[in-house]
């Protein structure tokens, strides 16, 4: 899908699958008369074979579980881009002068 969007460059970029709402998946939660279609170990089975990385993640952002994580991946890697784009600079400069 992200290949067909634009220019397709999108589908080049670092990407994490994010699966919210895990809190849902928790079986107490629902009535015997109630048939969760997937179980976690399913989704996560069918995600993994149609991601080309390995980056999935589990959060709730109800109960709060996973949200430090995702943002600590998401600062992680925002520094990485930024000091990237920095390196990048230098060395142009450098070839320039």
């Amino acid at each position: 899908e992200l290949a067909r969007y634009g220019s397709g460059q999108l589908a080049n970029m670092p990407q994490v699958v994010v699966v919210n709402k895990v809190d849902a998946f928790e079986f107490d939660e629902y009535s015997e008369e109630e048939e969760i279609e997937l179980s976690r170990d399913e989704l996560k089975d069918g995600l993994v074979d149609t991601m080309q990385h390995s980056r999935l993640m589990w959060m709730s952002a109800k109960e709060k579980e996973g949200v430090e994580d995702l943002m600590g991946r998401m600062a992680k890697f925002v520094m990485s881009v930024k000091q990237k784009k920095a390196d990048e600079a230098a060395l142009t400069y450098q070839q320039d002068s």
